[in-house]
């Protein structure tokens, strides 16, 4: 008989390390709670520069994807 969940592989734990927390603080207290904001735009930004693209989109989730 098989246990619903006994045997769990977290694909990945919710952490916040050095300035993760930061960054959720001034998007609140800007009001860019949002998938817009200078902070996705710098995300989009890196990840153009590291994979050598014209264009990147931060999304959600996977399932956004």
């Amino acid at each position: 008989m098989i246990k619903p969940f006994e045997k769990k592989v977290w694909l990945s734990s919710p952490t916040m390390h050095g300035d993760e927390i930061k960054y959720v603080q001034e998007a609140y207290e800007t009001n860019w709670m949002s998938t817009v904001g200078k902070n996705i735009d710098e995300v989009e930004r890196i990840a153009r520069e590291k994979i050598g693209c014209n264009y990147a989109v931060a999304l959600a989730t996977g399932t956004a994807s």
